[in-house]
């Protein structure tokens, strides 16, 4: 498997999804291709709905970053695993085919409002599938303000 530092996912772009509800990930990606990846969608009832997909090993050290700054943070074990469960009792993993395509099984698209088409987002280690109508909306001058520093992993919304 690929390690996770040869594996950077900027920039965005917006692809249909083909018969079989698979999205085609940018070229520049395929680094990706073969790896399993981890999805997880918003399990909160935020403004936007997306799906967050890491590599195996980003997710690992996600989770292990997440522990850490909990138990730093004076967080009990119990609401540390707790926490820990409700990220990962959300995931589900899938692989990068030999084309490039990833597979959105349905309960997800529906879950993030996908229709016929996904915006890809990069954010460095691991990146998110929005619908096109939750990501431009994201980019509009009243949507940056609202940006706030209150969710300390930013992994469940």
């Amino acid at each position: 498997m690929n390690n996770v530092s040869t594996v950077m996912f900027t920039g965005n772009v917006t692809h249909k999804l083909d018969p079989k509800s698979r999205v085609a990930i940018p070229a520049g990606w395929r680094a990706a291709q073969g790896e399993t990846l981890v999805m997880i969608a918003a399990c909160s009832d935020e403004k936007y709905r997306i799906m967050k997909c890491y590599t195996r090993e980003a997710f690992a050290e996600k989770i292990a970053y997440i522990r850490e700054q909990a138990q730093a943070r004076g967080a009990a074990p119990g609401d540390i695993d707790s926490y820990v469960g409700r990220i990962t009792g959300c995931c589900f993993e899938a692989e990068v085919s030999s084309q490039g395509k990833l597979l959105i099984p349905k309960a997800q698209r529906e879950r993030i409002g996908l229709k016929e088409w996904a915006t890809i987002v990069g954010r460095g280690a691991h990146f998110e599938i929005w619908s096109p109508e939750d990501f431009e909306a994201t980019n509009s001058p009243e949507a940056l303000k609202e940006l706030h520093l209150d969710k300390i992993f930013h992994m469940l919304t």
